[in-house]
């Protein structure tokens, strides 16, 4: 059986519909039987649904290094 863990692995390449046949096939049997894993699916596939409609626009001078900083920070 088709694992959450499993699912979160190829969800990438899934939704870039990168993942060959077999793995497509075995995301779709386990997102049909799983409500958090479909919810999951669900709400990432509408977010990049988001950033990508949305196109590119200009950060504000020193907010990306202020982020980076921060990120290593929290690691």
């Amino acid at each position: 059986m088709y694992s959450c863990a499993e699912l979160l692995a190829d969800l990438g390449p899934y939704l870039e519909e990168e993942a060959n046949a077999g793995v497509r096939r075995a995301i779709e049997r386990h997102l049909a039987e799983c409500r958090t894993c479909e919810a999951l699916y669900d709400s990432t596939r509408k977010s990049v649904r988001i950033v990508t409609e949305s196109g590119g626009f200009e950060l504000p001078a020193g907010l990306s290094a202020r982020v980076m900083e921060r990120l290593r920070k929290d690691r």
